[in-house]
């Protein structure tokens, strides 16, 4: 694949000229930044120009990122559908996956094992991946594989694993990033729902499948939508998004997806430090609990920690048993599991609301 990249935000509007000095025909790089996350539909699509010429470049908006932070937005310019492709993450795998592209697929690392964590119409599909053990896609061996678009968190760019985006970028690989993969230890991005969308959109742009970015974006808006609608005559509690981190508590407080998902449904949701201890957690009471979880067994294990934590017997929490443990990838970086991750929030803050079915949490 070949493609030029202007990244934003700088006065010179240097461009870098990637795999020699060809360009790709005909394309002229965007000088302006691209549009803001925006509130609805109509403006994720505004913000990744469409090539309807299969023989044109195409503007993709993501993120320049290197030492796990994200320090803007960039635009790369690309032809043709990206077919050799490689990806880190499980939430990224399965969604790429949805987008039909498992037959270009040369290696993928996830977190977990996928024949547990995929969604059942995506299971059959693991066999045909070229799995990689976890921790084992290592710079050499992605310099190797010769990708031409590299899937990855904001986490793998760092000098242990993949370095940069300008790295790869410089060598003629796409990359695209998710935007809410940010350092749970930190609030250096405000995160949204919009951003998953953003995500979603851009990637099914990428893989020339706008159509059918669209319709999981309108799904994702749609549930919203309706269960905004139909919680509005109930009380809306106060809640708290959680993960242990060892002996510290990260909070994922309304400047996170986290949330914005439950600010979104009416619940209320306080901002915090990154890290909050125990003192802090008895101090806000939530009515509901949630607790970042990574499978079944772990998801006993958190919520066992805080029903047989002396220090946190005074929670209302533990006196009603509204604890809710969420896996990861409901919570950071959602991308296709962003519907059901609405419709679950929506279940535990408002467990009367009838009709409204929601998948489990972990």
């Amino acid at each position: 694949m070949i493609f030029k990249r202007l990244f934003l935000g700088t006065l010179s509007g240097s461009l870098f000229l990637l795999l020699g000095s060809v360009f790709c025909g005909g394309c002229t790089a965007h000088e302006d930044s691209p549009a803001p996350a925006a509130e609805r539909l109509d403006a994720h699509r505004g913000a990744f120009p469409a090539a309807h010429d299969s023989e044109k470049c195409r503007a993709i908006v993501n993120l320049r990122v290197s030492n796990y932070f994200a320090s803007g937005e960039s635009v790369q310019y690309a032809k043709g559908v990206p077919q050799r492709i490689v990806v880190v993450g499980s939430g990224e795998i399965e969604t790429l996956l949805a987008f039909g592209a498992a037959d270009r697929i040369l290696a993928a690392e996830s977190w977990y094992p996928l024949e547990n964590f995929l969604r059942p119409e995506y299971r059959p599909l693991v066999k045909q991946l070229p799995l990689v053990p976890y921790g084992q896609i290592s710079l050499e061996y992605l310099m190797f594989l010769e990708p031409d678009l590299l899937v990855a968190q904001q986490c793998m760019f760092t000098d242990k694993r993949f370095i940069s985006t300008d790295f790869w970028n410089r060598r003629g690989v796409l990359t695209f990033v998710p935007w809410n993969t940010n350092d749970p230890g930190g609030h250096a991005h405000h995160e949204t729902i919009e951003s998953e969308m953003k995500f979603l959109y851009g990637l099914g742009q990428l893989l020339h499948e706008e159509e059918r970015a669209t319709r999981m974006i309108d799904g994702v808006y749609r549930t919203l939508a309706d269960i905004q609608e139909r919680c509005a005559p109930y009380h809306k509690p106060k809640a708290l998004v959680i993960e242990f981190m060892g002996k510290e508590i990260a909070s994922y407080d309304v400047t996170k997806l986290a949330g914005d998902m439950v600010t979104r449904l009416g619940g209320e949701i306080p901002e915090t430090a990154p890290m909050i201890d125990r003192e802090t957690l008895l101090a806000i009471n939530p009515e509901v609990l949630f607790i970042v979880c990574y499978g079944e067994e772990d998801a006993r294990q958190v919520v066992a920690r805080v029903l047989n934590d002396r220090a946190l017997n005074s929670l209302e929490v533990v006196r009603t048993g509204r604890i809710c443990p969420l896996l990861l990838e409901y919570v950071y970086s959602s991308e296709v599991r962003t519907e059901d991750a609405l419709k679950i929030i929506g279940h535990a803050l408002y467990p009367d609301l009838k009709g409204l079915s929601a998948p489990r949490g972990f």
